[in-house]
């Protein structure tokens, strides 16, 4: 089994990786952290295998990228992508401030918003800060 090579190439503020072989217990994502992109574009088309210790190494590495950090997730396997909880942006027109706001995939209902409080100043039912329909596509049909 080929271990697992990492091709990085950055575009302003823009990380793309590309991972190849397998992600298993001793893969490393060392050479990852510390960027300072504010995306960061997974494509996982070379990715040949992944096993439950390759998973807990990746969710490891997933955990100390900053939080103002996009991920994107291309050619993406189910075990990578199936998805209990996100961030997702929402804003407060009577505090002026944007917020990620930590929902479950479950309050997400025909790829709607969910109404949502304003975690800085309580204001009811904030506005949902993107396309709902190509923002919670993620989810499949919910």
């Amino acid at each position: 089994m080929k271990r697992l090579t990492i091709n990085k190439q950055i575009l302003k503020d823009e990380l793309n990786v590309e991972l190849i072989g397998a992600i298993d217990e001793d893969s490393d994502f060392k050479e990852l952290l510390g960027l300072e992109q504010k995306t960061v574009s997974f494509d996982f088309n070379q990715v040949n295998m992944i096993n439950s210790c390759g998973i807990r190494e990746w969710i490891k590495f997933i955990e100390k990228i900053p939080e103002n950090c996009s991920i994107i997730y291309n050619n993406c396997p189910q075990i990578i992508i199936e998805i209990n909880s996100f961030y997702a942006p929402y804003y407060c027109e009577k505090c002026g401030k944007e917020a990620k706001v930590h929902l479950k995939a479950e309050q997400v209902k025909n790829r709607k918003a969910p109404k949502v409080d304003c975690p800085h100043c309580g204001e009811e039912n904030i506005e949902f800060d993107a396309i709902e329909g190509q923002y919670f596509s993620f989810l499949g049909k919910t």
